[in-house]
């Protein structure tokens, strides 16, 4: 009677234990998370235009495109000739930055952060950016498949200014003007700016004028045709 007593027990006790030890795994342990495959391609994207060479402060050999009025030549206390202008300059973008640019990225525009609510590539491969230029968006475009810039209204670049400056006069400084193709390119020379029966029409803009200067002294000036 004893032993069928104790049999019973030990098998109430193993029972228990097994009991115990089923009930210490949790009943419900979440599955792992599947690791995302959106990973970085799915996050906005900030694109700057490449670092600009011009330097104000250091404008010793260089081309630069320049906007100035009648008055900004002019002959200092010295007796020199001195040129104010404002000068101007447009950005350039990396392809690569520009082939991987996506709606919900940023770009930087003429020192603006712009964001890119939508964009198309055309079969010319201008790339459309919130509706390009008829909606108050942005069109780029690029020459030479190496560099994108912004485009704006008949084919002009889209220039900011940078800052103004007053630079020396060169006595050999020379005025080319090609603007009026109908009269041809015709030669101008420093006193032709100091006074007003040279004809000189003054219409002088970034998008048609740039000046040459070496050893920090302007000793050209060159302006294209530009409708």
């Amino acid at each position: 009677m004893k032993s069928k007593y104790f049999v019973a027990c030990a098998l109430a006790i193993a029972l228990a234990a097994l009991t115990g030890c089923s009930s210490s795994q949790p009943e419900n342990t979440p599955a792992e998370p599947e690791a995302s495959n959106e990973g970085s391609a799915s996050e906005a994207l900030a694109v700057s235009p490449l670092p600009a060479s011009i330097d104000l402060d250091h404008l010793e050999d260089c081309t630069v495109a320049v906007s100035f009025d009648q008055g900004d030549a002019f002959v200092d206390d010295t007796g020199a000739m001195q040129l104010h202008v404002k000068v101007y300059t447009y950005d350039l973008y990396d392809m690569v930055d520009i082939s991987t640019l996506k709606a919900g990225d940023h770009i930087t525009i003429c020192r603006q952060d712009v964001k890119v609510s939508s964009l198309e590539r055309t079969e010319n491969g201008v790339v459309v950016i919130n509706g390009g230029l008829e909606n108050g968006g942005y069109e780029l475009v690029t020459d030479d498949d190496t560099v994108f810039y912004a485009d704006g209204f008949d084919d002009m670049k889209q220039y900011y200014e940078l800052g103004e400056v007053t630079l020396p006069v060169s006595p050999d400084f020379e005025f080319v003007d090609s603007s009026d193709l109908e009269k041809g390119p015709r030669t101008y020379y420093p006193g032709d700016f100091l006074t007003d029966n040279a004809g000189i029409e003054y219409h002088f803009i970034p998008n048609n004028t740039t000046i040459t200067i070496q050893n920090g002294y302007v000793v050209g000036m060159q302006r294209i045709f530009n409708p």
